[in-house]
């Protein structure tokens, strides 16, 4: 029968290990997760990161946190539904006929007809700068 301390020991080898995984299933899922500091979390590399990983890891995890930052240009209806129901509700409005319900869909649908690249800008200047941000953390830190 083994004394006393080493079944102590073994115990505390146990919780230990247990808490080390449950650390690497919880804290990745936090990168992820808007109400805590996301910045630090997307963009901080794991300790002790090879080098050789720093580029999986920033694609990843900016491929994770760019598009939060670019809703507010990406989160607009086609061009086509924008049109077509800004033209339904000047039909709807216009009773006598004498309006310019083309033009009133032009103007109401500027940024789904004309802003769509701006999701795109968004999308590719926020990634490059989160990507060039997480690698050179990643590349301070690396082994």
């Amino acid at each position: 029968m083994a004394p006393v301390g080493s079944s102590t020991l073994a115990h505390a080898l146990k919780v230990a290990t247990i808490a080390a995984v449950l650390a690497t299933l919880v804290l990745p899922s936090l990168g992820r997760c808007p109400s805590v500091g996301q910045e630090e979390l997307v963009t901080a590399p794991a300790p002790a990161m090879r080098c050789s990983e720093c580029g999986p890891h920033c694609t990843e995890m900016c491929r994770v946190s760019v598009p939060p930052k670019c809703s507010r240009d990406c989160d607009v209806p086609s061009c086509e539904d924008c049109r077509s129901a800004a033209i339904r509700d000047c039909r709807a409005r216009c009773k006598d006929g004498g309006c310019d319900c083309d033009g009133y869909a032009t103007q109401s649908c500027t940024g789904s007809c004309f802003g769509s690249s701006s999701c795109a800008d968004c999308m590719r200047l926020t990634g490059k700068q989160c990507t060039s941000d997480c690698n050179s953390k990643c590349a301070a830190t690396c082994v």
